[in-house]
C-alpha cells in the first residue's frame, strides 16, 4: 500500500528534526533540498514541508536568498530554554511518578539506567543518545501529550552530543549520579521529590555549561556552533 502524502512528509519531519536534534546537522548549516532528497529517499515536496514544519518549531531559520539554515543558538537562548525546561521537565518528572506502576514503566526506567551508567562507564558514544530516550521515556510516562509537543520547541541543535563532549569526567559521573536520583524517586511513586531534582539537574546542567565557556573560550563555539552559513541555500 503506497503511503499517503501526510504520512510521508510526517515521517521526512520526524526524520530531520532527529539529525538536527542529534548533531547530524550542525548549527548554522545549510539545508539543501536536493541533498535531503537524496539522504531520505523522498520528493522535493514532502522535504520542503518538513523544513517549513521545522522553521515553526523554531529548529530552522529561513533566510531570504539563502534558504534553510539549521538555527544557531546564543548564550542568551541557551540560559531561556534551560529556564523554561527545568519547569517543565520538573512536572513532567513529578507526572511520571504518579504513572510509574503503570504498564511496564518501572521495568523500563530501570533498565535505561542500567545502560546510561553502562555507556557511563564505558565512555560510550551513544551516551548522549540514552540520555535523550532516559528523558523521552519521562514524558511518555507522564502521559501528557502536550507537556511532549511543547518539549520538541524547545529543542537544542546538537545539544546532547556537544555537551557530553566536551563536558569533563566530573560532570559526567555527577549526571548520572542525578539521573539516578531522579530515577529512584519516580519509582518510590515520590512525585515531590522527582520535580526537585530533576529541576536541580537541569539547573545544574546549565551551569556546567556556562563555567565551561567561561572557563575556555574554544568550548563556545565548540557548543554554539559557527555562524557563518556555508554551502548551497534549500531549492
Amino acid at each position: 500500500m503506497k503511503p499517503n502524502a501526510e504520512s510521508v512528509v510526517d515521517t521526512a519531519t520526524n526524520a530531520l528534526r532527529e539529525a538536527i536534534r542529534y548533531g547530524r546537522f550542525a548549527p548554522g548549516q545549510r539545508l539543501v533540498v536536493a541533498d535531503l532528497k537524496e539522504i531520505y529517499g523522498t520528493s522535493a515536496g514532502p522535504i520542503r514541508e518538513a523544513i517549513t514544519r521545522l522553521a515553526g518549531e523554531g529548529l530552522i531559520d529561513l533566510i531570504p536568498n539563502r534558504g534553510a539554515v539549521v538555527r544557531t543558538f546564543a548564550e542568551r537562548d541557551m540560559r531561556e530554554l534551560f529556564q523554561v525546561r527545568e519547569a517543565l521537565e520538573g512536572m513532567v518528572a513529578r507526572l511520571a511518578a504518579l504513572n510509574a506502576h503503570r504498564a511496564d514503566y518501572a521495568d523500563q526506567l530501570r533498565a535505561l539506567m542500567a545502560k546510561l551508567e553502562a555507556h557511563t562507564r564505558d565512555g560510550d558514544i551513544s551516551l548522549s543518545v540514552t540520555r535523550e530516550e532516559f528523558h523521552d521515556l519521562l514524558y511518555e510516562m507522564s502521559g501528557n501529550a502536550k507537556l511532549k509537543e511543547t518539549a520538541v520547541r524547545l529543542s537544542y541543535p546538537g545539544y546532547g552530543v556537544r555537551y557530553s563532549r566536551l563536558i569533563g569526567a566530573a560532570r559526567t559521573q555527577a549526571s548520572l549520579a542525578e539521573h539516578q536520583a531522579v530515577a529512584d524517586a519516580i519509582l518510590a511513586g515520590d512525585p515531590p521529590a522527582a520535580e526537585r531534582l530533576m529541576r536541580q539537574h537541569l539547573r545544574n546542567t546549565a551551569i556546567a555549561i556556562q563555567d565551561a565557556i567561561d572557563a575556555a573560550p574554544d568550548f563556545k563555539s565548540a557548543f554554539f556552533g559557527s555562524d557563518e552559513r556555508q554551502g548551497s541555500p534549500a531549492n
